[in-house]
């Protein structure tokens, strides 16, 4: 499974988003949401390798309003994997038709509740979605480093390295939790007004925890760092205006100085 998916299925959710949301008697409006990573995490525990693994994820999320008297929201969402692919058509078709169900089962509640209470009735509305400019469009993600192309080795020898040299800084310190992961994401937004827009970005994090003992008592201090782009964040830190941050090595070690 990689993020180059959204390339073979956007044609297809697009559709669904607009064509086949019309054949849902009552629903006025659909968006459909699809989102796949790819990324790898490891960490490291007093200079020993914990764990380390690479994978992905892949899943889907829709909302629809519905409604005749009253137009209210329903949802649906699934986590999906590669056996998914080839059915992928007709999973999200139930997607919608869930939660177009959800949504007359909402409004029609929201209905009778309105008949209900009488003066305060007003109090229950229906949902409208402000009107806004819709957009196709694709944007890319900004990296230097793809999170992808780091063998999972790196991330191992990284964590494991940081753990053991912050816990040799100091005999206080009596334990350090090191751990790194780096991602690309890839979203896809349709819905029955037109939009369709594909959104990819990276995400790379560090997470430093030290526990120092010492006359005083015992101190934990944990901190993280991170960025939306690729494994550069780790190696050489972040310097841009409004973003600031060495590498990952020299952070760690100012915070367990």
């Amino acid at each position: 499974m990689t993020v180059q998916i959204i390339d073979q299925i956007r044609p297809m959710i697009f559709d669904l988003a607009t064509r086949y949301r019309k054949s849902l008697r009552g629903c006025r409006y659909a968006d459909i949401r699809v989102q796949v990573d790819e990324g790898q995490a490891a960490a490291a525990e007093n200079g020993g390798s914990k764990h380390s693994t690479r994978d992905y994820a892949f899943a889907i999320g829709i909302r629809a309003l519905s409604g005749n008297a009253m137009v209210a929201p329903g949802y649906f969402g699934q986590s999906l994997g590669t056996a998914d692919l080839g059915r992928l058509d007709q999973v999200v078709k139930e997607g919608l038709r869930h939660a177009h169900h959800r949504a007359l089962a909402n409004a029609e509640r929201k209905a009778a509740t309105r008949a209900e209470f009488g003066p305060i009735a007003d109090a229950l509305g229906s949902t409208i979605l402000a009107p806004i400019d819709i957009h196709q469009d694709t944007v890319p993600a900004l990296f230097e480093i793809d999170p992808r192309s780091v063998p999972l080795d790196e991330l191992v020898a990284l964590t494991t390295e940081i753990s053991k040299s912050t816990l040799a800084l100091d005999p206080h310190v009596k334990y350090t939790f090191i751990s790194a992961f780096t991602l690309l994401t890839r979203e896809l937004f349709c819905s029955s007004e037109g939009a369709n827009i594909d959104q990819c970005f990276a995400m790379t994090q560090g997470t430093c925890f030290i526990v120092a003992h010492g006359k005083s008592g015992t101190q934990e201090l944990y901190d993280y760092m991170g960025h939306q782009r690729g494994w550069e964040v780790l190696t050489r830190g972040a310097h841009e205006e409004s973003i600031r941050f060495p590498e990952f090595r020299t952070f760690c070690a100012n915070l367990t100085k």
